[in-house]
């Protein structure tokens, strides 16, 4: 498998008794390409990583083993010992599999974060060079295994997807600066660290760089999903929130208290 030229191979799909890990994806398809595998390998880890945040927020949610199974092309994830409980990795797969049920349905699961549902929409969007439905399958241990088809990548695309837009601000932290193709920069939301991309104009950079690293206030036209969640911003004005240093103390505030 060079250069994105795919692997013929006897087509073989997986024998659930082998199966001895925890979460395990299966491709089983004739042909499969260098970039097909690699956003196989990279959604399917960080839906298990999103999971793992949600359900083991103490943990390292990279903390999890690789398989990789013959035959139909099989990677298993097992919790590393001494990590997880028992009671956490059976939270996480079987949310995980909820979660995806869930949204094939077109409900988004309270528990999938937007990198969760974009995860999920990569592995439904997978060989769609072929005219046939993918033939990939999520394992839950031996006992059943889940089908992700087009259905749950239009469903996620469809909750993902911009509704309508209206004046408004978003608050968070500037992480980033591009002059790449237009002037943006991305914030980071306080609540639930999403990105949130602001286009801007030239003259605004120099504030916008100013505020670097900082927590601000984006106000403009923003850009919401049907849920009401900000994607992206086209920005009119920059306000940073104070630093520590300019917030008075409690001493302070009581003598300016006192002095009125």
């Amino acid at each position: 498998m060079i250069d994105g030229n795919p692997i013929e191979r006897l087509r073989m799909a997986i024998e659930p008794k082998q199966i001895d890990t925890e979460i395990t994806l299966e491709l089983d398809e004739d042909e499969i390409s260098v970039a097909d595998f690699s956003r196989a390998f990279e959604n399917f880890t960080g839906l298990v990583r999103e999971l793992s945040k949600q359900f083991a927020p103490n943990k390292d949610s990279s903390a999890w083993l690789v398989k990789v199974y013959p035959g139909s092309v099989g990677i298993g994830l097992s919790g590393r010992p001494g990590v997880y409980t028992t009671d956490e990795i059976n939270s996480i797969r079987s949310n995980l599999l909820t979660g995806l049920r869930e949204l094939e349905k077109g409900t988004r699961p309270s528990f999938f974060t937007d990198k969760s549902v974009e995860c999920s929409r990569a592995l439904g969007n997978l060989f769609k060079a072929k005219k046939a439905p993918p033939n990939i399958r999520i394992w839950d241990r031996q006992q059943q295994a889940l089908s992700i088809g087009r259905t749950i990548a239009s469903k996620a695309e469809h909750l993902l997807e911009v509704a309508y837009e209206d004046d408004g601000s978003v608050d968070g932290f500037l992480q980033k600066l591009s002059a790449h193709g237009q002037f943006e920069f991305v914030v980071y939301d306080v609540v639930d660290d999403r990105a949130i991309k602001c286009e801007v104009e030239e003259s605004k950079l120099e504030s916008a760089w100013k505020s670097f690293r900082q927590r601000v206030e984006v106000l403009g036209k923003v850009r919401y999903r049907r849920d009401g969640m900000p994607v992206s911003v086209r920005a009119k004005d920059i306000i940073p929130f104070p630093t520590k240093d300019e917030i008075p103390s409690l001493s302070e505030m009581r003598r300016l208290l006192a002095d009125t």
